[in-house]
C-alpha cells in the first residue's frame, strides 16, 4: 500500500513540514529545519526516506542510522537506528508509521544489522512492535558546593576547540571498546558539536593524551534575570577518580555564575559521590525519602533477526554456563523470529542448537528478552512480574547471573 523512497530535494519541504506538526515542539522555521535535514542527509551514516501514498503523495518519513560499531557486552556488532519518525496529521491511524517500522526493520538484516534502537515518542507504542526499554536517564540537580573535593585542583584541565575534534574523537572511541552500549562516533561529529558556541567541551589533559572530559551549556536559571545560570552537564566520560575529580573541581570553582550543576546521567552511582544528593526540589514521599533526580525512559533496543544476532555475539561470555536452553520466543510483528530455539551455552558462549535434549524452557517477548540481554533488567524481575516464564527453576540464578553486566548500557548517540 505504501512506497518508501529516499528523500529528494523536490520533498524535503513536504517532509519537513510533516515532521513540523508531529513535533510541533521543535522551536525553529521551517526553512532552518529543512536546511538542517538536508546538511544531515548528506552524512555517510544517514539517510532520509519519504512514505508514498497509492497516489504518490507523501504522507510520512523518517531517517535511517548506520551503526558499524556499537559495543555489545565488549565486542563489536553492526546495529540500525531510526529517527524523526513522522506521519501527515491527516493520515493518522491508517497503518502508515506500522508500515515504515516494518520497511525499516525489514531492510537492517540484508545490512549485516541484526539489532536496532530508537528513541520513543511513545514507549507502548514501540513496545507494542517488539522494543524493549533501555537504561533509564537521571537528571541531578546539584549545587556546587556538594560536588565532591579533587586534592590536586584542577591543574590539568582545559577547554578543548575545534582543532583537537581528532583527539577527542579518538578518546571516545576509545572509551566506546570498553563501554557496553556507547557507539562510535566520526571525527566531523565533534568538529560540528566543537564550532558551537554553546556546547562546551573541558578535558583532563595529561601527558599528551585526553583522559577524561565532560560536554555542557550554560542555561537560564531564572527567566527574568539574566545573571542567573545553571551549567547543565550532558556527557561526562573519565578514565580514572583523579581525573574524575579534577573535572568536578572545575565545574565546582564555577560556583560564583552558575546556581546550580544539572547533570544528565544514566550511571545510576554517581548520586552516591555526592555530598548532598538532593535535587533542590524539596520533595519528599515515604514520609522521609527526600527527591534526588528526574528519572525518565530514552532508548529502546529490538533483536531484529534472531538468528543473525545469535552469531554476531557468537563470543560475548554469558558467565561460564553449560547448558541447552529452549527458548519460547514471543515476535508479532516479525513473524520469522516468533518460534521456539534451542540455545547452546558452551562456558557461556552461545550458540543455535538443533536436535539436543534441553536443560530448562525459558517463554519470552523479543521486548523484554532485548532488554534482559542488553542487560537493562534482570531474569528474576522479568519472571517476578509474569513477563517471562522458566519452566524449570534449577538454573534460574545461573541464567539470572549470566545475562547480569557490570554496568548497564551507555548510549550517548541521539538519533
Amino acid at each position: 500500500m505504501y512506497k518508501f523512497e529516499k528523500m529528494t530535494n523536490e520533498n524535503l519541504n513536504t517532509l519537513t513540514k510533516i515532521l513540523l506538526n508531529a513535533y510541533p515542539g521543535i522551536d525553529t522555521t521551517p526553512e532552518a529545519y529543512s536546511a538542517r535535514m538536508a546538511t544531515v542527509n548528506e552524512r555517510p551514516d544517514v539517510t532520509y526516506y519519504t512514505v508514498h501514498d497509492e497516489n504518490d503523495a507523501v504522507v510520512g518519513g523518517y531517517n535511517m542510522w548506520d551503526f558499524d560499531h556499537m559495543n555489545f557486552r565488549g565486542i563489536p556488532i553492526k546495529a540500525g537506528g531510526i529517527g524523526s519518525v513522522c506521519v501527515d496529521l491527516a493520515r493518522k491511524k491508517q497503518g502508515v508509521a506500522k508500515a515504515l517500522l516494518t520497511e525499516w526493520l525489514n531492510t537492517l538484516p540484508a545490512q549485516g544489522r541484526n539489532f536496532s534502537a530508537l528513541y520513543p515518542f511513545a514507549p507502548a507504542f514501540y513496545h507494542k512492535m517488539g522494543f524493549g526499554f533501555g537504561t533509564m536517564g537521571h537528571q541531578m540537580r546539584i549545587k556546587p558546593a556538594d560536588l565532591p573535593n579533587a586534592d590536586d585542583g584542577k591543574t590539568h584541565i582545559r577547554q578543548l576547540t575545534e582543532a583537537d575534534a581528532g583527539i577527542l574523537a579518538d578518546y571516545y572511541n576509545k572509551k566506546v571498546a570498553t563501554t557496553h552500549g556507547l557507539i562510535n562516533k566520526a571525527v566531523t561529529e565533534f568538529e560540528t558539536r566543537l564550532k558551537t558556541h554553546q556546547v562546551k567541551f573541558f578535558a583532563y589533559e595529561a601527558g599528551g593524551q585526553i583522559h577524561g572530559y565532560m560536554a555542557f551549556l550554560f542555561k537560564r536559571g531564572v527567566d527574568s534575570n539574566f545573571l542567573s545560570n545553571d551549567i547543565l552537564v550532558n556527557e561526562l566520560f573519565f578514565d580514572s577518580p583523579t581525573a574524575f575529580g579534577e573535572l568536578m573541581a572545575f565545574t565546582k570553582s564555577q560556583a560564583d555564575q552558575v546556581r546550580y550543576i544539572i547533570i544528565n546521567t544514566q550511571d545510576e552511582g554517581l548520586m552516591n559521590i555526592m555530598a548532598d544528593p538532593r535535587n533542590q526540589t524539596e520533595n519528599t514521599f515515604l514520609n522521609s525519602y527526600q527527591e534526588v533526580a528526574k528519572t525518565g525512559q530514552g532508548i529502546m533496543y529490538r533483536i531484529v533477526d534472531f538468528a543473525g544476532f545469535v552469531k554476531d555475539i557468537a563470543d560475548v561470555r554469558f558467565g561460564n554456563l553449560n547448558l541447552v536452553l529452549k527458548l519460547n520466543l514471543q515476535d508479532s510483528f516479525l513473524p520469522q523470529n516468533n518460534k521456539s530455539w534451542l540455545m547452546q551455552f558452551a562456558d557461556g558462549r552461545i550458540s543455535l542448537a538443533e536436535g539436543k535434549a534441553h536443560d530448562g524452557s525459558l517463554t519470552i517477548d523479543v521486548a523484554e528478552l532485548s532488554s534482559l540481554i542488553m542487560g537493562c533488567v534482570t531474569l528474576t524481575t522479568l519472571i517476578k512480574y509474569g513477563k517471562a516464564s522458566l519452566v524449570t527453576d534449577t538454573y534460574l540464578y545461573d541464567l539470572h547471573n549470566a545475562f547480569i553486566t557490570p554496568e548497564k548500557p551507555i548510549c550517548t548517540t541521539f538519533f
